[in-house]
């Protein structure tokens, strides 16, 4: 629904001031006051319509009071809170867990909250979604809960100075990460839907929090940087960003949640949901030795690389010696494979992608592709060189909990491995029609 900018402003103006509290720094691994900051901006990005939904009492507490639910219950200190922060499956509620036990514990953090609206029990409902909020906001501070390696290595990499010595860099009590003055800038945005089902919801919210802890990562030596040399600007600006890529994806959580509530969906919105480009998700693994010359990253995505090194956009060789546009996919070399993990099942019912050579492939370039699923082999190519057209892929995606893609390229044999240069092309998932 589009809402006129000054009216949209007003709107933005007065959440904010009515949500304004002071943010103490809490005890924490990753966000302490950011958690509220974050929450605060994302509610305010709601359009009109949701944020009639609740009174303003009831936003105020979404915002100040269930916005740490499971610190509070950490270590059993707080038994009253055992049903919003003990899911159906053992996980923890700060850290993006694996696929098999995430996926299910948010279908029922969105089922629990649906159910709870639905009774007219909202004020529970409330807290549910806050846990689930805290759940996708802890990964996405530059900490604990995002690095990928520990605080013990990142000292030895990067020694604090005797002044900082006391600091810790992935801890938010003592530490850097959620210090400073830093803020949310107030531009406008645009929550986007990631379901029209509680499945599909799901599905994606897992996908897009692993992302967002990537970012965190991705922020983190920066940070400690600007820290080290006392740039207090430069530090905060960092802070910035990943508070707020984190709001942007809490502002989406909460929109997708209250249009599942309502059952309200823009056919815009909907119809983009149609389809699932692999390239906007990350695979189980982005490292790996594979032969040269990308024996530094197994992959690229949206580009691909010749046998010097150098940069290319993504094509295909086919026919008469044309080249075909890919508007998405992996540029890889061979042998390689790319795995997805795909929960729940029933959200997809189709794969589909072209796999063919790149046009800096050496004329003794030889390849075979195969599509695994769960293990077993869905489809494969013919032994695809520079004379071929690329081979087109399309197979059923099974009703199964958790579905498991493996894009695999194989050489053939004795050939040279800096002329296989392959694409996998628009690698997409298609929505399922008729699946729950």
């Amino acid at each position: 629904m589009w809402i006129r900018p000054n009216f949209r402003i007003a709107i933005l103006l007065a959440v904010s001031a009515l949500l304004m509290s002071d943010i103490a720094l809490q005890e924490s691994l990753g966000w302490g006051k950011g958690h509220k900051l974050i929450r605060r901006w994302a509610v305010s990005r709601l359009p009109a319509w949701q944020h009639a939904l609740l009174s303003d009492e009831e936003w105020k507490r979404f915002v100040n009071d269930y916005s740490s639910l499971q610190d509070q219950h950490a270590g059993g200190k707080a038994p009253q809170l055992d049903r919003y922060c003990h899911p159906p499956q053992r996980v923890s509620l700060h850290d993006v867990g694996p696929i098999e036990t995430s996926v299910p514990n948010i279908e029922w953090y969105l089922q629990q909250f649906l159910d709870h609206c639905k009774r007219g029990e909202t004020d529970e409902a409330l807290k549910f979604l806050g846990v689930l909020c805290h759940w996708n906001e802890d990964p996405g501070s530059l900490s604990a809960h995002s690095s990928p390696v520990n605080e013990a290595t990142l000292r030895m990499l990067l020694p604090p100075p005797p002044e900082l010595a006391n600091k810790n860099y992935l801890y938010g009590y003592g530490g850097i990460s959620d210090a400073g003055s830093y803020t949310i800038p107030p531009v406008e945005y645009q929550p986007r839907l990631l379901g029209t089902s509680v499945p599909e919801a799901a599905s994606r919210i897992y996908q897009h929090q692993k992302q967002l802890k990537a970012f965190a990562s991705s922020q983190i030596v920066p940070l400690i940087q600007a820290v080290r040399m006392g740039d207090a600007e430069a530090a905060d600006s960092v802070r910035q960003r990943a508070a707020a890529r984190n709001a942007r994806h809490i502002a989406d959580l909460l929109f997708t949640a209250f249009s599942l509530r309502e059952q309200r969906f823009n056919q815009q919105a909907e119809s983009s949901l149609m389809s699932q480009p692999l390239t906007e998700w990350l695979p189980e693994s982005q490292t790996g030795m594979v032969p040269r010359p990308y024996y530094v990253t197994p992959f690229l995505v949206n580009q691909a690389m010749d046998a010097d090194r150098g940069l290319h956009p993504l094509q295909l060789i086919a026919s008469d010696s044309e080249r075909s546009v890919v508007e998405h996919g992996f540029g890889t070399g061979a042998p390689v494979t790319i795995t997805y993990k795909i929960a729940p099942g029933r959200v997809f019912d189709r794969f589909t992608a072209r796999a063919g050579l790149h046009p800096t492939a050496g004329e003794g370039a030889a390849v075979r592709f195969v599509l695994k699923i769960n293990g077993e082999e869905a489809a494969h190519s013919p032994l695809v060189t520079p004379a071929d057209n690329p081979h087109a892929f399309e197979v059923s995606i099974p009703d199964t909990s958790i579905v498991t893609l493996e894009l695999i390229t194989i050489p053939g044999k004795d050939t040279v491995t800096d002329h296989n240069l392959t694409v996998w092309a628009e690698p997409t998932l298609l929505r399922a029609k008729s699946r729950p």
